[in-house]
């Protein structure tokens, strides 16, 4: 949201001010020069609860690319996981354009990764994610899309992220799940939930990432 300023006119004459020390003049110009508008460079604004929610179990999917991707394959990696699928008439493309706009905040970042699991996992074969992520202009080197068993994919998303999930598509093509992104820490622990479709939530999100990122 931008500031107005209006503009005041005095009545009378300000008083002399002293020159301002060189260094302060210079702030601006760092502000400017985008030293320190990147996530990652600035430190925690204020404190949000990250205390563990609970510890993703052992599962094992088929990434894009047709590869095996694991709980393994999470390691040592901050994740922004949400839940989607290719063919949905409703939230997900929102959540898809939402999740893109973390993923540029971040791109600097190598630590931190996206992955979108599907609901549709009939349909939504590592192919038509590959395309899907191809036709978006995805960052593929840091996105991760994934599909594998519908009954694996249900535990997954109730068992360890802890989400709601519909059974079965509804006559207008919609599949019941969840808006939320959910952050998961390099140890495999759920640290957070966002609301994906508020855009208000996204400063919230960053403070986050930027907490994460400064535990050892």
């Amino acid at each position: 949201m931008r500031e107005r300023f209006r503009h005041t006119e005095y009545s009378m004459p300000l008083p002399m001010r002293r020159p301002l020390p060189f260094f302060v003049w210079f702030i601006p110009v760092i502000l400017a020069g985008g030293w320190v508008i990147s996530p990652s460079c600035s430190k925690p604004e204020y404190t949000i609860d990250l205390s563990p929610i609970g510890t993703l179990v052992d599962f094992e999917l088929t990434d894009q690319d047709g590869k095996v991707f694991s709980k393994k394959s999470m390691a040592g990696q901050i994740w922004i996981v949400d839940f989607f699928f290719t063919r949905c008439p409703s939230i997900c493309p929102l959540l898809t354009e939402s999740m893109e706009k973390v993923a540029e905040r971040w791109k600097s970042e190598k630590k931190v990764r996206f992955l979108s699991i599907t609901v549709d996992a009939e349909y939504d074969q590592p192919q038509i994610l590959k395309a899907f992520a191809n036709e978006h202009a995805l960052p593929q080197s840091r996105w991760t899309f994934l599909t594998g068993s519908p009954d694996a994919i249900h535990t997954l998303c109730e068992e360890s992220f802890l989400l709601a999930l519909g059974s079965a598509m509804k006559s207008n093509g919609e599949i019941s799940h969840s808006s939320r992104f959910v952050l998961v820490d390099s140890q495999g622990q759920v640290r957070g939930y966002f609301d994906g479709l508020d855009e208000s939530e996204a400063p919230r999100l960053d403070q986050a990432l930027q907490t994460l990122l400064l535990e050892k």
